[in-house]
């Protein structure tokens, strides 16, 4: 495998999704401290601390912090991984050229191939050997519960092993396997629980030992972000899935009502950046609370939200899916930044 190969296999574009949830629970979970060191009702936690209480250093949140953000981001490259390879040796992939692609987008057969909208690169169908492309898979996985085991000892939360191995099982069982519940319409809630709930709820948790209604909100939003994203990927690969039997949520609903159903949830997203930062605006008797910065980030991050959610739906509607999910991806930031505020206010 060639580094070219690897930096596609990864799929950079999609990245986004494990950074915003780390971001909002990261802000959460410092609010969280915050709130607890005005009130002198900090538990004890954290093992390197000795048992003191969980109002912690600098240094403490940036390290977890850290940790986290790669554990999101190498169990995504590992599981984009496994997909890669999972469909290879399936056959999944082995239709997905362009002209099935221009068959899909209703183009013209004749069209010149600079003007469509061609899928990354999928490793194995393209000729990299399956044992190549697990082993990328492999070494991610790897690398992600190493920082993982870090988490825990800094934390103590010796719990968050279990997380991990359900994090680690979904990620294979999503197309590896017998029987992958991707392929029967399960990928899209399980993006929701690992990608929303769990990234944003678990950064929040191993920050700050609780969980707050601004936590849950930001993991709601983000979760649903992660979802249109798959949603998009699956309304381009509609043909093909439908073909070798993978019965996605398009492929069930059908373009028009998979189309309406995405674009719905972009919509959610939107307007719920929006009220994250309206919210934190009439919240007036707390505003002390709210630095002139991260007021300043909470309105930039909603009107960013507004904009890039509506050309990503623009772009559902016309069928230009790889521009959509370069427009989710900046939506999911958005998103991240919008609640800035509102994690710190509520």
């Amino acid at each position: 495998m060639t580094i070219d190969q690897y930096i596609s296999g990864m799929r950079m574009r999609t990245l986004a999704l494990s950074v915003a949830p780390v971001w909002i629970g990261t802000v959460a979970g410092v609010g969280i401290v915050r709130d607890r060191a005005a009130t002198s009702s900090a538990p004890r936690c954290a093992v390197l601390h000795g048992g003191t209480s969980c109002v912690p250093d600098t240094a403490r949140t940036v390290a977890v912090a850290v940790l986290c953000l790669l554990v999101a981001v190498l169990l995504q490259i590992a599981a984009n991984f496994v997909n890669d390879y999972a469909d290879g040796i399936r056959g999944t992939d082995a239709h997905r050229s362009a002209r099935a692609i221009a068959a899909m987008l209703d183009d013209d057969l004749d069209t010149p191939a600079d003007r469509m909208e061609v899928p990354p690169v999928r490793l194995v169908a393209s000729g990299v050997p399956p044992k190549h492309v697990l082993a990328a898979a492999i070494a991610n996985a790897a690398l992600a519960c190493a920082c993982g085991v870090a988490v825990v000892i800094i934390t103590g939360y010796w719990w968050f092993v279990l997380v991990g191995a359900l994090c680690l099982a979904a990620g294979w069982g999503y197309v590896g396997g017998r029987h992958p519940y991707g392929y029967i319409g399960l990928g899209e809630v399980a993006v929701f629980v690992f990608f929303g709930l769990v990234a944003t709820l678990g950064t929040t948790y191993a920050i700050a030992g609780a969980l707050d209604a601004a936590a849950w909100v930001g993991a709601t939003a983000i979760g649903l972000v992660a979802v249109s994203v798959l949603c998009v990927n699956n309304l381009r690969d509609l043909e093909t899935d439908r073909e070798v039997g993978k019965r996605t949520w398009a492929v069930r609903m059908g373009r028009t009502w998979g189309t309406v159903c995405t674009i719905a949830l972009v919509a959610i997203v939107m307007l719920g950046a929006a009220a994250a930062w309206t919210t934190t605006s009439v919240l007036g008797e707390r505003l002390a609370h709210l630095s002139v910065l991260n007021a300043f980030l909470g309105i930039l991050g909603a009107l960013c939200a507004l904009l890039t959610g509506w050309f990503a739906s623009l772009d559902i509607a016309k069928r230009k899916y790889m521009r959509a999910m370069r427009s989710l991806g900046l939506l999911a930031l958005a998103t991240a930044l919008a609640f800035n505020g509102f994690a710190l206010m509520v």
